[in-house]
């Protein structure tokens, strides 16, 4: 039977959040953004494992195997989110068809359910796929002036968002033919590799952390979530 191992690259600076700390350290509800992220996916039963991808000098993250049964702590993490993952897959070696859910680790507001549902369409077939919303605005394509070039057809775009879950051996070899200097998800690496990538609609809030202000927002979802009892 395949496994489902969760992998969160946790590396990355967070710039355009404005802060010495990163975001997924930030306080949020009584916990920390990562600890939302990390409870979501402990709720779930299918997930065996979340494997914390996170910078050799990371020594915040140490904590974290401690507070949670599933988790597991490696320092391998690169410059960039697909190193990272890259480094990740490599501590886990898996059996080919296991399969891996890529996730932010400032996606705080997934929902346990969105996983759920993500795994079930999934795991008896042969394809990966990403959990994605519905585009609801007019998107626009411009070339390098910003002027528009094109109105793109709303019906057929969807906003990728994570977990994005693919077979062990099919993200493992897409990865290691991709230029992961410009791979910003697992998604593409696949594509570009010649694989068939499934969009599964999140059916609940599943925001990233990206700026401050994002904080605000994500009390207002998980205060919901915890009203709720989701995280059981």
């Amino acid at each position: 039977m395949s496994k489902f191992i969760a992998l969160l690259p946790c590396a990355g600076s967070g710039s355009r959040f404005g802060s010495a700390l990163a975001k997924q350290y930030h306080p949020l509800c009584g916990k920390t953004v990562l600890d939302w992220t990390l409870r979501a996916f402990e709720a779930v039963m299918e997930i065996e494992q979340v494997l914390l991808v996170a910078s050799p000098d990371d020594e915040l993250i140490d904590d974290y195997a401690a507070k949670y049964t599933k988790v597991r702590i490696v320092k391998v993490g690169g410059a960039t989110r697909a190193v990272s993952v890259n480094n990740g897959l490599r501590e886990l070696k898996l059996m080919p068809d296991d399969w891996v859910l890529v996730h932010d680790a400032a996606r705080c507001c997934i929902h346990p359910n969105d996983i759920r549902k993500l795994v079930n369409q999934l795991k008896n077939g042969t394809s990966g796929g990403v959990l994605a919303t519905k585009a609801v605005d007019t998107i626009k394509q411009v070339d390098s002036a910003k002027q528009v070039s094109k109105t793109l057809d709303r019906q057929y775009i969807y906003m990728a968002q994570t977990p994005q879950m693919f077979r062990y051996q099919e993200l493992t070899y897409a990865l290691s033919r991709a230029d992961l200097a410009l791979v910003t998800d697992e998604a593409s690496a696949v594509e570009l590799a010649g694989g068939v990538v499934k969009i599964i609609e999140s059916s609940e809030p599943n925001l990233k952390v990206t700026f401050p202000f994002d904080l605000q927002i994500a009390e207002l979802v998980i205060n919901s979530y915890l009203e709720d009892n989701i995280y059981v």
